[in-house]
């Protein structure tokens, strides 16, 4: 056992076995394997939702883009087809040519229907599809690996987020509690 300078025994202080950092890292690594997923997988869906906002918006513009072609196309004709507008002022107008007979026709609408930017009601959210938003690559793959589990209400659940998150905090307190300090190393 060596000796100071003042004739007390020293004890000798060991670097940290391989075993101690390798318990470490474990316990860093459990709780970022916890950690992650409670911040990533929240904000992975509010994007997945923001992109289908934004296609649903992309699939409204397309159908009022068709429906504004439409009319154009009948403002067209209206402008310039005698054809189109002999047929208006007969319907809208009640005209008639001499010696036209006009046989009234008793025809049931199926009542009014709400026109919403172009497309009646709901028609444009029922042709509406979603397509998910896919993740990247490396995401995918290691999706693959994990069990069929459901990840939302593990992750996204506030009650159960908030308790994997506090024992991922108390994992990485153990872990440099247990083996953050670095002892010091005699010299001769």
């Amino acid at each position: 056992m060596p000796v100071s300078d003042q004739g007390r025994p020293t004890a000798r202080v060991t670097p940290h076995p391989l075993s101690e950092c390798f318990f470490f890292w474990a316990l860093v690594a459990m709780a970022l394997a916890a950690f992650a997923p409670c911040i990533l997988l929240p904000e992975w869906r509010a994007y997945e939702s923001l992109e289908i906002a934004r296609q649903r918006e992309q699939h409204r513009l397309e159908v009022v883009q068709v429906a504004i072609e439409k009319e154009e196309r009948l403002l067209a004709a209206m402008r310039g087809d005698p054809a189109v507008i002999d047929r208006l002022a007969q319907r809208d107008l009640k005209y008639q040519r001499i010696g036209e007979r006009i046989v009234p026709v008793d025809v049931r609408s199926p009542g009014p229907q709400v026109v919403v930017d172009g497309a009646s009601a709901g028609e444009a959210d029922k042709t509406f599809v979603p397509t998910a938003a896919a993740p990247p690559v490396a995401v995918s793959r290691a999706l693959s690996l994990l069990p069929d589990l459901d990840y939302d209400r593990i992750f996204c659940d506030e009650n159960s987020r908030t308790f994997i998150m506090c024992m991922s905090v108390a994992l990485l307190g153990i872990a440099f509690a247990l083996y953050g300090r670095r002892r010091p190393v005699e010299t001769h």
